[in-house]
């Protein structure tokens, strides 16, 4: 079994006084291994900022029975790209086989447009345009409907263990506005700090070394080409970097 300790974080969010209660792996272990904490921190960040940020006149549009949002191209932490890859080898045989053929089939797809290559060049140019250059790519990945391999029923198949951008991806306005957005029908609830761009700039290794993240749909692909290489650390050196990191 293995040793935990407890850690007691009370920080102030927006203005209001959060506290958490997280338990701790005591021994050195990979990132991996912290990524659940962050989901609870991320899931509280984000009910506080919907808490503070969401009037009573309007509603979160996110709900049980809407994959608006589950067409786009999901970026990850270098972390997330190995826990993805291992969830998937830890299905049964006949599962494992069926979502490994739904990333295959779509990364071939995205690869006869060139995509990849195209979203790769962005960050090695490193020009002045790129966040409107990802913007580009990103509808274009859309308008190629392509469903998240882990999409069943208009439902996340692996919802308790979904990536920490996708925790993070709530509007107020029209979900069917989602399908086609813009920065005049989209409004997303306002998160200062986003715990998916903190752990993307913040844990990365030599195997990304032009950017931060790697698209969702090539994450199996990528970690078989680039075994994990990640030091140990304590739990508790895991979290004090991140806090340390929040400005």
């Amino acid at each position: 079994m293995e040793n935990t300790v407890n850690a007691n974080i009370q920080i102030t969010l927006y203005g209001k006084p959060i506290e958490l209660n997280l338990p701790l792996p005591a021994e050195p272990v990979k990132p991996m291994r912290i990524l659940p904490v962050l989901q609870t921190i991320t899931n509280t960040f984000v009910d506080t900022a919907v808490e503070v940020f969401v009037s009573k006149d309007e509603q979160i549009s996110c709900k049980v029975g809407c994959d608006a949002c589950c067409y786009q191209p999901v970026p990850l932490a270098e972390p997330e790209v190995y826990q993805i890859a291992k969830l998937v080898e830890d299905m049964p045989e006949s599962r494992q086989a069926e979502i490994k053929k739904k990333f295959a089939d779509t990364c071939e797809k995205l690869e006869k447009i060139d995509w990849f290559n195209r979203m790769e060049n962005i960050f090695i140019e490193s020009t002045s345009s790129r966040k409107e250059e990802i913007r580009k790519l990103a509808l274009e990945y859309l308008a190629e409907k392509i469903a998240c391999p882990f999409l069943e029923n208009k439902s996340c198949s692996i919802h308790q263990y979904r990536p920490l951008s996708c925790r993070e991806f709530l509007v107020t306005s029209p979900a069917e506005n989602c399908q086609n957005p813009t920065s005049e029908n989209i409004k997303h609830v306002d998160l200062k700090f986003k715990v998916s761009d903190i752990v993307r700039g913040l844990w990365k290794s030599e195997n990304l070394p032009n950017t931060s993240f790697v698209t969702m749909i090539y994450a199996l692909e990528w970690a078989k080409k680039h075994p994990e290489n990640f030091a140990e650390k304590s739990g508790g050196d895991w979290l004090g970097e991140f806090f340390g990191s929040l400005k």
